[in-house]
């Protein structure tokens, strides 16, 4: 008996629509090319940030301010924090940026925040510079995700409902006829077939759905798990917050695993997808930038001796906004891809919302800004 849905991907954004899909009754299989959760994967890493600040875009504060309550529902059916809320510290140089706007957003939205000057930044974060600063904004509801526990978390949920994962299972075609997709083939030329299908396969996306033309740029980014030379106390996470300087387009964590904090960027790395040695090496270049602003902005981090590095993967459209939608000319076909280093935290809610969109044919949210059609003319 066919299944209600296929979902081809079990990173975060597969394992929350199965999550959903079970929820609402529907038999779900998921196929995944590697294990679940997977190292390899867009939301294979340990941590992840949640904010909620996006500038001046409040569409995406919106969306983050309707995932929380999700993560919190989670939290408590999971029993453990997988979002642990030790708040978000952003870095500000300068008057009316990405901070400033933030800042407005979030309290015309009624979402704490603070927007500390120097004094309240030296008495609650000592080990910031604030030489370097004009100010800084603090949201309460901010913290991390940890993000492989999070994809465990939800598969397990969705398999107690009876959903079945299929790992190792890598599909490396689309079937398709007049009526949509008829099927996915996996490389070993098994056909799995289901009244609906959601792709969900993260930086693989583009590759296999290649029919469509989605312009999904793969980049390779780098991060890197440092462990303080001195008062390492003062950096764990009921101390010290997730930190951002979007000057500087560098975001880092409070030490969270082995007494390792994690660093990385915000910005767009080179095309690719990491080699062999992705798991441990980053370009040098990249420990010189973050060396750089350590020693600007967190000046006791910078002489770090202990590290490891790991290059992970991401997928983006040429806009930054997701695709969250049916595919064209295939009415039981559904994409939910293009998610970049910062889909994490709406894991909940794109699951939630995909889920709504194949089994009610509409979702909750405004998806208009994630259609596949903007794209035509590219």
């Amino acid at each position: 008996m066919k299944p209600s849905v296929l979902i081809v991907g079990g990173g975060a954004m597969g394992v929350a629509s199965a999550y959903w899909l079970t929820k609402m009754g529907r038999s779900v299989v998921i196929l995944d090319r590697g294990d679940v959760p997977n190292s390899a994967a867009s939301s294979g890493d340990h941590v992840r940030a949640f904010q909620l600040t996006h500038g001046k875009d409040a569409f995406y504060t919106d969306l983050a301010a309707k995932a929380l309550p999700l993560w919190l529902s989670l939290n408590e059916e999971a029993g453990e924090k997988l979002l642990h809320q030790n708040g978000m510290l952003e870095l500000a140089v300068k008057d009316g940026g990405f901070e400033d706007q933030s800042y407005r957003i979030l309290k015309e939205m009624n979402i704490r925040a603070e927007r500390m000057d120097k004094p309240e930044i030296r008495r609650h974060h000592p080990m910031v510079n604030v030489r370097a600063l004009r100010f800084a904004l603090f949201h309460h509801d901010g913290g991390y995700i940890w993000a492989m526990r999070t994809v465990a978390v939800l598969s397990h949920l969705a398999q107690k409902k009876g959903a079945q994962i299929k790992l190792h299972t890598e599909a490396a075609d689309v079937l398709t006829d007049k009526d949509g997709v008829r099927g996915v083939r996996d490389k070993h030329g098994k056909v799995w077939q289901a009244e609906n299908y959601l792709f969900a396969a993260g930086p693989w996306s583009g590759a296999l759905l290649k029919r469509w033309r989605l312009p999904l740029k793969v980049t390779r980014q780098e991060q890197m798990h440092l462990m303080p030379p001195t008062n390492r106390g003062r950096y764990r996470p009921e101390h010290f917050p997730v930190f951002a300087a979007r000057s500087a387009g560098i975001y880092g964590f409070p030490i969270h695993i082995h007494g390792f904090m994690k660093v990385s960027t915000y910005v767009m790395g080179p095309p690719g997808f990491p080699g062999a040695d992705g798991a441990t090496k980053v370009n040098p270049r990249f420990e010189r930038k973050c060396r750089a602003f350590l020693k600007k902005f967190i000046p006791d981090l910078a002489e770090f001796t202990e590290m490891e590095g790991k290059v992970c993967c991401s997928a983006t459209t040429p806009d930054g906004d997701f695709i969250m939608d049916r595919l064209p000319d295939a009415p039981n076909g559904f994409v939910a891809a293009g998610f970049s280093t910062t889909g994490m935290k709406f894991a909940p809610l794109v699951g939630k919302t995909m889920a709504e969109l194949i089994v009610g044919g509409r979702s909750e949210i405004n998806l208009h800004r994630f259609r596949i059609h903007r794209f035509r003319g590219r």
